[in-house]
């Protein structure tokens, strides 16, 4: 799979007049750990990491970190864990890279999206997704953009949860509690309406 590339500089100075200076440039600090390489203070382009975490992958998305300090050059395979904006400005300010490979496992949180007109629907019931994001574990090489739900054959009273969410191989959803995220109900008042004229035919 080919990941983003984004072109990193060392940086051995640390300081908020350093990082302001960065930033009027157009960069940003980083910091890069994990794996088995060391703990590195980078230099990034500011737009070229917005451009990825606004991209189909959002913060999910794995980058190509190709990183020059003149003494000890390293590309690696990551990923931003986190990262920080402008309160106001919504301007990219710091972010943090974590070493990872295809084969690595991590948390991610992805979308969820329903697709199709529910069987259930035709007869007046109501579809309701519950949960619009959901937490999984997979490997980074294969972290899906979004989790789609076909709710095409859903029945009034179907209920999809968690732990049944259509999910690329090696991929398993992470959970306290087995929450509902999509449901075909039939509204309350209508329910209601059917009960009486349900009665009015017994008498």
């Amino acid at each position: 799979m080919e990941h983003p590339l984004i072109l990193a500089k060392g940086r051995n100075i640390v300081g908020k007049g350093v990082a302001r200076k960065l930033r009027a440039m157009g960069f940003v600090p980083a910091v890069l750990y994990g794996g088995e390489g060391e703990t590195r203070g980078l230099v990034v382009n500011s737009k070229a990491v917005t451009d990825v975490l606004k991209g189909k992958g959002g913060r999910n998305s794995v980058v190509r970190l190709s990183i020059d300090d003149g003494k000890a050059s390293e590309e690696t395979i990551a990923i931003v864990r986190e990262f920080q904006v402008h309160p106001l400005k919504r301007t990219l300010l710091h972010c943090d890279f974590m070493r990872v490979d295809d084969n690595t496992e991590i948390k991610v949180r992805v979308p969820v999206r329903i697709t199709g007109k529910a069987e259930g629907e035709k007869l007046g019931a109501k579809l309701n997704l519950a949960v619009r994001q959901a937490n999984l574990l997979c490997k980074a090489g294969s972290v899906p953009d979004e989790i789609v739900v076909d709710v095409t054959n859903f029945k009034v009273g179907q209920v999809m949860t968690l732990s049944q969410l259509p999910l690329p191989q090696g991929a398993r959803a992470v959970f306290v509690k087995d929450n509902a995220v999509v449901t075909l109900r039939m509204p309350r008042a209508e329910k209601g309406a059917a009960g009486e004229e349900a009665e009015d035919a017994a008498e």
